[in-house]
């Protein structure tokens, strides 16, 4: 049986800072219990959902617990854009792929930003922990693409 560990409330999203809400929900809902990540990481598919076996029972709890995260950190904006879903992994992946970009969109902001990597150069105004900010943004930008 899957222990649920009530963690508060989800981070809010409503449809800014996309990444910063990607970590926080993350390590949300793998505070509340791996195997709830595990059904937003990894899809699942249940045969028949009317007499499911003890491990896939296990696994549509685990959704239910992970989608009601989403319902909870979702603005009324970007519920909408999600609320036709049902498995937590489809609500994930639409996300990702609504505020990341596609595969294509994904390879072209890596171009951008290794370009902005590789010809960083010190402002002449700018402090170094300013400097030092810029570049780890670009950084941890590089490292979520």
């Amino acid at each position: 049986m899957a222990h649920f560990n009530h963690m508060g409330k989800p981070p809010h999203f409503d449809g800014s800072n996309y990444d910063y809400w990607k970590r926080k929900i993350s390590a949300h809902l793998k505070s509340i219990n791996r195997k709830v990540w595990d059904v937003v990481d990894n899809d699942f598919v249940v045969i028949n959902e009317a007499r499911p076996t003890p491990r896939k029972e296990e696994k549509l709890k685990n959704n239910d617990i992970a989608i009601n995260q989403f319902y909870e950190a979702l603005d009324l904006k970007m519920f909408e854009q999600i609320k036709d879903l049902e498995r937590a992994h489809d609500v994930w992946k639409r996300l990702e792929e609504s505020y990341e970009g596609t595969k294509a969109v994904k390879g072209a902001k890596l171009y951008v930003l290794k370009d902005k990597y590789t010809s960083f150069n010190m402002k002449e105004d700018e402090t170094v922990p300013e400097m030092f900010y810029r570049l780890q943004t670009i950084v941890n930008d590089l490292k979520s693409l």
